[in-house]
């Protein structure tokens, strides 16, 4: 290709970039050439009505796909062709070349540059996932030969799906990863299919498993449900709701407060800062007939009553469940960005393994004496030795064999601001509770919000003192970062902990000061507080904020994770992961 050739595709890409974002902001789709929709949103294909795709205005991508919190993060690309198979990897090789190829264009020194051109080039290779009915991964781990099964609806695709997070500057990559997908599926001997027409619609409650909606247990098809299924259903809508709603007081005193007596309602800015989208959250509901609207906004429904008493007579059993879930380990994150490493060190304590037993000649260290496996070893020494009365010799002594464990007691730092409200804020909760009920370590939580910030869990093994301090986070106001960092280094000190481990949650800037008329650089003050102490340090924040919360993260000699969206999956993988590192460098 031409250099002027090359020019104006560079411009022609850049040109739609800026049409999409516009498009976009209005919650449209697009039809890119023929055979490509790209959007914000979830699309489908309406059935029986072939090249007519459905976007879903209600159906956020990144919300419906990836489990993220915010909206507007993930571009969801669907390119159609015929009937066939199409290897993903094959589509990665020319998403990756169309990359490289852009970038170039974008700033020509990269040519000379091989280092910083593929750096750059990572970084989106990184967050753009491709999917065919072949396999799936992002389009790195595809270029690298790696590739993932595909389940479910995934496995009947007659598109390739993409998703791709990224920011409006740089929806200028998103024609030449289209033009990309079209040449390998034209490689691949397949054509292109043709996409006659586009609806943008709203998805309704139809029982699809697109949004995570369940089964109504008061809904009969072809006759009455059984007393033990009515009971399972409604176990499980429990658990999904409780789940949104980060636990079940929330969720009782949420809908609760949606009865006949308006008056007794609490304010939807009182609402708004615990749940956040409270307009999503009550359209939810009705769809799932738990409210309905009347003259005086949402009210309970009959169901929605009954809902409220089972879950009041059931509490406890649906509390074990929602422990239970919790417990599980969520599937690993791949949508972030480590920088730094925290070189702290960690100390280890021992304690009595009482299922493994050693020779006391052959151990290099003293312990407990296992009696009970030291007669046995006695009674077959003496048979051994053609002894005719019991002795105990030396080599017959047997002791319980002495291991060691790394504690590491966790202290949440948590932005509580007014834009952590809902899913962040109930990603954070979800956190504390999983470390606490997997772990055998103490977990902390300290929220800054307002002026200030303040212990809402001091160190604890506790779950309930735990949930009612989780309960009384209202994210409002401004970012005191500087504060909270000073007030988490005060409660660490004052605890008996081992090997603590502080970790900042943010998805904002410091904009209110500690101790001078400068916020940010209070904030760093405070961090430099860190590098002299044995704590070690982790901060977990977003892209935009990425310059300033380097500077943070280097100046407590710690480590920076780079995220799209603070969902529950990702904050679980990095803490669990730092974890695992901090042990395994004692271990080394």
């Amino acid at each position: 290709m031409r250099m002027e050739e090359k020019n104006e595709a560079f411009d022609t890409a850049s040109l739609v970039g800026n049409y999409l974002g516009m498009y976009f902001e209005k919650e449209q789709g697009v039809r890119l050439g023929e055979s490509a929709v790209v959007s914000l949103k979830a699309h489908t294909q309406v059935p029986g009505r072939r090249g007519h795709v459905r976007i879903l205005l209600n159906r956020d991508a990144g919300k419906t796909y990836r489990g993220f919190v915010d909206t507007g993060q993930v571009v969801h690309i669907d390119v159609y062709h015929s009937p066939g198979t199409l290897d993903p990897r094959q589509v990665s090789r020319h998403v990756f070349r169309a990359i490289e190829t852009h970038l170039t264009n974008l700033d020509p020194s990269l040519q000379f540059n091989e280092e910083e051109k593929m750096k750059n080039v990572l970084e989106y290779a990184l967050k753009i996932e491709v999917v065919t009915k072949s396999g799936r991964g992002l389009v790195y781990q595809l270029s690298q030969g790696e590739l993932q099964p595909v389940t479910g609806a995934e496995a009947k695709l007659n598109h390739v799906h993409i998703l791709a997070s990224l920011t409006r500057e740089k929806y200028g990559i998103i024609l030449p990863i289209v033009q990309a997908v079209e040449e390998a599926v034209e490689e691949a001997g397949l054509q292109l299919g043709k996409v006659k027409r586009i609806v943008h619609t709203r998805e309704k409650n139809k029982q699809e498993n697109l949004a995570g909606y369940l089964i109504l247990p008061w809904k009969k098809k072809g006759g009455e449900y059984s007393p033990l299924l009515l009971r399972e259903n409604q176990n499980q809508l429990l658990l999904k709701l409780v789940e949104k709603f980060a636990s079940a007081e929330e969720l009782q005193e949420f809908l609760e407060s949606y009865g006949s007596n308006i008056f007794k309602r609490k304010s939807r800015e009182e609402q708004k800062r615990k749940v956040g989208d409270l307009d999503e959250y009550l359209e939810q509901l009705e769809d799932l007939e738990i409210l309905k609207k009347s003259l005086f906004g949402p009210v309970l429904t009959k169901e929605g009553k009954e809902l409220i008493q089972y879950l009041s007579q059931h509490k406890c059993d649906i509390e074990a469940e929602i422990r239970r879930s919790i417990r599980k380990s969520p599937g690993r994150s791949r949508y972030y960005h480590r920088i730094g490493k925290g070189e702290k060190t960690a100390s280890a304590v021992q304690f009595t393994n009482r299922n493994k037993t050693v020779p006391l000649a052959q151990s290099p260290q003293t312990g407990d004496l296992a009696v009970p496996e030291t007669i046995i070893q006695a009674k077959k020494g003496c048979f051994l030795r053609g002894e005719k009365h019991f002795t105990i010799r030396k080599e017959d002594m047997r002791i319980y064999d002495r291991r060691a464990y790394v504690p590491i007691d966790v202290c949440l730092l948590i932005d509580a601001s007014a834009s952590m409200a809902g899913d962040k804020r109930q990603a954070a909760c979800y956190l504390a509770e999983h470390l606490l009920l997997t772990g055998r370590e103490k977990v902390a939580v300290v929220i800054f919000q307002q002026t200030k910030a303040k212990v809402v869990v001091p160190f604890t093994r506790n779950h309930k003192l735990l949930t009612k301090g989780l309960a009384s986070i209202r994210p409002e106001g401004l970012t005191p970062l500087a504060d909270g960092i000073a007030t988490s280094l005060k409660l660490i000190k004052s605890s008996r902990v081992s090997n603590p481990l502080l970790v900042l949650i943010t998805d904002g800037m410091p904009n209110f000061p500690l101790w001078t008329v400068d916020a940010r650089e209070d904030a760093l003050t405070a961090a430099k507080k860190i590098a002299n102490t044995k704590i070690k340090f982790v901060c977990i924040g977003l892209e935009s904020n990425k310059v300033f919360l380097n500077e943070l993260a280097a100046r407590a000699h710690g480590t920076l994770y780079v995220v799209d969206d603070l969902n529950r999956n990702t904050l679980i993988d990095i803490v669990r992961y730092e974890k695992r590192v901090t042990a395994q460098a004692y271990k080394e």
